[in-house]
């Protein structure tokens, strides 16, 4: 192979780092050490590698001070949107903030200033890491606390007859399980949760309705021809009717209690004589349901 003129060979500098340097020349790649002092003049001079660290650290310090900046004045917007919401005197609330990423910490007497506090942190970054504690001033049992939040969702007046919500508390955390209408139900029920005394935290766990045209159009289907059955029909129209009906995908899940294991097995006839692809029946006995019940206040109280 010819070997090109000298004043041809342009090596070209892919990478440079501290201490190794690549070549590539041709589509051949080779790498030699620098910085090396062996006495032979082998390398790069101490003085040219300090001069590069140094011009490391200039770029480094110049690249890290906008963001820096930008995180103070990330910070003061926070804090100043937490005192305009009334936080500083009924709370402990710390505001700290690394990259755009706000994180809160400290305490708070209740899940309602919890929830204020990242509302105010989310108007100005949508990065927001929720850490504050809640320590209720008011201490209450966990059966008190379910037997508000259940009033509470009963009591809404769009709670209707496609939603359905469980709730179960422990050590003043509430558990919401099951379903709702639609998207904007899930948070607004948690607001509402959120006046009630004695509560620490709440897990948010309901899922949504299914919106295809033909989810929403089995889940009517379900819906009115379980209360056109005259076992059934006595609470047809009703806001708080026995059985529930979750559509998603296609798939059903009945939910609910009932008087009988007759109106059980009917509410899941009727499900399956429709299009659904499959239909889970998770409806329960009221004998069975209020046993249950029964079984979990007296843990509560035992504890």
């Amino acid at each position: 192979m010819a070997l090109l003129p000298a004043a041809r060979f342009r090596p070209a500098l892919t990478s440079f780092h501290l201490g190794r340097e690549r070549l590539t020349y041709a589509g051949r790649t080779r790498e030699r050490t620098i910085g090396a002092s062996d006495g032979r003049g082998v390398g790069m001079p101490a003085g040219r590698r300090t001069a590069w660290a140094a011009m490391g650290t200039l770029v480094l310090a110049g690249l890290a001070a906008p963001a820096l900046a930008a995180d103070d004045d990330l910070q003061h917007r926070v804090e100043a949107r937490l005192a305009a919401a009334g936080l500083e005197g009924q709370a402990d609330i710390h505001v700290a903030v690394d990259g755009g990423v706000v994180k809160l910490t400290g305490l708070a007497v209740s899940y309602l200033d919890y929830r204020k506090a990242e509302r105010a942190a989310r108007r100005e970054s949508h990065s927001v890491e929720n850490l504050v504690r809640v320590v209720p001033e008011v201490r209450r049992t966990d059966g008190m606390i379910r037997d508000d939040a259940e009033a509470e969702v009963l009591g809404w007046e769009r709670y209707g007859a496609y939603d359905a919500v469980g709730v179960e508390v422990k050590d003043g955390v509430v558990l919401l399980r099951g379903w709702v209408d639609n998207p904007s139900k899930k948070d607004e029920i948690e607001e509402r949760l959120s006046h009630l005394e004695g509560i620490r935290d709440v897990h948010n766990d309901l899922r949504v309705q299914g919106f295809s045209s033909l989810d929403r159009r089995l889940l009517r289907e379900i819906h009115s021809r379980i209360y056109a059955d005259p076992l059934f029909e006595r609470w047809a129209g009703d806001n708080d009717p026995p059985v529930r009906v979750y559509v998603s995908r296609g798939r059903v899940t009945l939910a609910g209690t009932v008087p009988t294991t007759v109106e059980k097995v009917a509410a899941f006839a009727i499900a399956r004589g429709t299009m659904a692809f499959s239909v889970s029946n998770q409806l329960q006995i009221e004998g069975e349901a209020r046993r249950e019940e029964d079984s979990k206040k007296k843990k509560e109280d035992e504890s």
